[in-house]
Parts: C-alpha cells; structure tokens; sequence
C-alpha cells in the first residue's frame, strides 16, 4: 500500500495538478496501448488528455485487466475478482480516478483505522483497533500502536526501532534486497508474536507474499510511503462500487471523448520491430497496425507470447521476464440472510483467512435482505490449490470462529474466486529483475504493476507505469 507526493484527502483539490511536467506531443503522435487495465487506462488517459491520437487494445470483452468485477448470477450482487484496498499514498490512483471523473466512488477513511479480531482462550472474540489519532507522521502510528490492545507493551516500544531504521534508510533500501521481510523485522528486535498479530498481515496485504519469502526491500518502501510522511498518507480508501464501475467506463469515456479509441475483442499476437524500433502490431485476425509510438500494458506473463523468441533471449530489459513467478489470492464470497458483523472490514489474527470485507456496510447498501461478505487470503500458494468445497468450508469455518452470529446460521450462497496470477511474486531478490519502463526499443514502453515503479505490484504501480510511460511517449521527437 503505496509516495512522497502532496497528501489527498476527500476534499483536497491539489490532486489535480500534474505529477510531471506538461509535454504536448505533436498532432500526428500515435500511440498504440496494449492491454486495458489500470495501466493501460492509465496512459490511454494521459495521452489522450495531452492530444495524442492513442488506440487501445485489449483482447477481452470487457476492461479491467487483473483488476474487475462481475454481476453473481444468484444474487445479482457485484463481485470483485480480488478484492482491492487503497489508501492515501495512492497519489498517481487518485489523480487519475480524478481525472475520469471517478473520485466519488471512493470512500475515505477520516483517519487511519483498521480493525482486528482476535480469540480468547475462553473462545469469546476480542475486537481491537488500530486507530491513528490526529498527530504528525510517524507519531500517529506510534500513538496507534500504544493502544493496540493485541499486543503487548514490549512489543508496542519495539516497534519504534521500525520507525527509526526507515529514517536511518531515508529511501535507500538496497541493503534489504537480499534478506526477507521476516529476517529483517527479526533483526529490528520483533518478536514473533508482534510480527504474527501486526506485521504479517501489513506484508500480506501490501505485498501478497508471506513474510518469509517477500523481500524486506519492498516491505520497507510499503511502510515508509504509508507511515512515515503524512498522516493522510496512512488512511484507507475503498471503492463504494465494483472494480470495473470505478473506472473502466469512465476512463475509457475519457479517452473516446478526446479523439481516442478503445478497442475490446482485439488481442494482439505478436509486436512488429525493425532495427530498433517497434513497427507495428498484429492481430490475431491478422490485422496490422503502423503507430509511432507503442506501450505494452499487459502482464509480464502476457508479453512474451507477443514477442519473437530471438528478440526476448537477447533482450537485457525483456530477457529477465522468465524468472518472474506469480502470487495468487483467493477470494471466498459468502451470502447471509441475517447480518453477522456491522464493521466494514477486520483482519482475523491467527486465522486461515486474513480479511473480512463487509460488501454491504463499504457500498451503503446494508438494506439489502442479504450481507454479502468477502473473505480474503493473500500470498495463496496452498490454498488457491485446494478445491472451491474445501475453501467455502474453511471460510464457513472462521466465520464461525470470529463471529457469534455466523453460528446461528449457514450461508445461503457461496462464490470462490481464484487468481492464480494475481501480483508478481516479491520474492527475495526480484527488484533487481524489474525492467524499466524504457526498453532498447526506442519507441517501445512497458506498463504494468511488475515494472520497475519502487513500489509493489500494487494498483498504485500500475497506474503509475501507464503515467510514466505516457511521459516517456510524450518526450520522443
């Protein structure tokens, strides 16, 4: 959960001005975008809103990448294929959700709040907040962390050596390339008990990886762009709606009203070079397309079917791909008759299901005659294996666990959601690997959360690739 811009909050209008400087491109630019989801929207509406002449390409039906939502056909609720949490640091997200017009779908957290349930040895649920009062970066999480009731006084002091160690790094994380998240927070004297019911689940969710395999570099990045500069910085934002209605029909609104195309059912199979520049595109229909300028916005397991083998294996940028794996997530989607909790979302310590999302409370709809609950585990090696009856029962299971209610009853419906390829994996040693937006390519550009951004392959990544790209685009001759 992601940068060092100028704070946001709802009603602070500064998000609009540009976070690079204005580069009109040439009327005759025209830019060919591969792949419409947060990046590719991205730089599909920063090209089109400087005056280029952009055409998307997305080879699906419909937009939104690895990042959409679709109607259940039982209940006629939406559904997220993953669910997604932003917060205040998503400076380059927000922005753009400003531009399309889409900022309003957002729901934001005052200040920073997260809540946490936890079991007693009497089996009874203990609730607790971590809850930032209203001081500076970094004291507010500090002062959160001393009222954090799953932890113990020991463990709230240690927590400050977190803090000091990033002022020590300011921004230089390189000495964390090659050691865990575990290893690292171990070294800064956290328990294990402080890293189980705090640490954890912050790595999980920022970075979909379980602490013993992700990089402390990127955790580090995660924790001083989140806490160490703003208190605004730190808070939660939600989406009121589905992922695809928070931005897909608006951005490509935006980019059709400025002379732009998008184009759905159009999968590009392979990219056209000469020398060193790319040429063309060409679709499975065989169609060919001429642009002067191409970006790729597609997933890093995407691109090398559109690329011939002779180019990927000598290619410094490109070559690095095969080395790249995938963290999945798993979501389980249960419907109740009657509500059983009335908070928006929890993390479950010392459970198989890290989040709980209550669909009905985020979106405003707690009349509905249901409550639909979305239940989320990250970094989910072992369980995106398992069959969707096993999950459906664990999640059954901790539902009943956490919540009183939840025993008083059985869901009338249940959805599993997997997504195998859901974020790179930020193994140890990964960072190195990612290419730059730039390629040898001098007309060609990567996008995508796997790029190298700084950040994790997170919403906030991809957005800011497809922004960085657009710059580059508007800097060619």
């Amino acid at each position: 959960m992601n940068l060092t811009m100028p704070s946001l909050s709802p009603t602070d209008t500064s998000v609009s001005q540009s976070l690079h400087p204005s580069v009109t491109p040439s009327p005759s630019c025209s830019v060919v975008i591969i792949g419409g989801g947060f990046a590719g929207l991205a730089a599909a509406v920063e090209l089109a809103d400087q005056g280029a002449h952009v055409l998307l390409l997305e080879r699906r039906s419909f937009l939104g990448g690895r990042a959409y939502s679709f109607t259940d056909k039982t209940t006629g609720d939406t559904v997220d294929n993953g669910q997604h949490l932003m917060m205040g640091c998503y400076h380059y997200t927000l922005r753009f959700l400003e531009k399309i017009g889409s900022l309003g779908k957002l729901k934001f957290q005052q200040n920073p709040q997260v809540d946490f349930l936890s079991l007693l040895a009497n089996g009874q649920t203990h609730h607790a907040s971590f809850r930032c009062p209203s001081l500076p970066a970094p004291l507010h999480l500090l002062a959160g962390l001393f009222k954090l009731q799953t932890i113990g006084w020991r463990d709230r002091w240690n927590a400050l050596r977190v803090g000091l160690e990033l002022r020590r790094l300011n921004g230089n994380r390189a000495e964390l390339a090659d050691i865990t998240v575990r290893e690292w927070l171990t070294r800064l004297g956290q328990t294990e008990t402080m890293q189980r019911r705090f640490w954890d689940l912050v790595a999980l969710a920022t970075l979909n990886e379980t602490p013993d395999r992700a990089s402390a570099d990127m955790f580090a990045r995660v924790l001083d762009q989140a806490f160490m500069h703003t208190r605004q910085d730190s808070t939660m934002v939600i989406s009121r709606v589905g992922l695809s209605d928070l931005y897909t029909d608006d951005a490509r609104r935006f980019v059709e009203q400025r002379g732009g195309t998008v184009r759905l059912n159009a999968e590009v199979a392979r990219i056209e070079f000469d020398g060193i520049r790319a040429v063309a595109v060409e679709l499975k229909t065989g169609e060919r397309i001429e642009a002067d300028a191409f970006i790729s916005a597609v997933p890093y397991f995407a691109l090398p079917r559109m690329i011939a083998p002779e180019i990927l294996a000598v290619s410094p940028g490109l070559r690095p791909i095969a080395q790249f794996k995938s963290a999945p997530i798993v979501s389980v989607n249960l419907w109740y008759a009657e509500p059983v909790t009335d908070v928006e979302f929890s993390g479950l310590l010392e459970s198989r299901i890290e989040w709980v999302f209550n669909k009905n409370a985020i979106s405003g709809h707690s009349q509905s005659g249901h409550q639909h609950l979305a239940l989320v585990v990250s970094g989910a090696h072992e369980a995106a294996k398992l069959p969707k009856e096993e999950l459906i029962a664990i999640a059954v299971a901790e539902m009943e666990r956490f919540f009183p209610a939840a025993r008083r009853q059985k869901p009338a419906h249940a959805f599993v959601m997997r997504e195998h390829d859901a974020t790179m994996s930020h193994v140890v040693g990964t960072a190195r690997l990612r290419p730059s937006h730039k390629t040898e390519f001098e007309n060609f550009f990567l996008a995508g959360d796997w790029t190298d951004t700084g950040l994790p392959a997170t919403i906030e990544s991809a957005v800011q690739s497809g922004v960085d790209c657009a710059v580059a685009v508007r800097h060619l001759n």
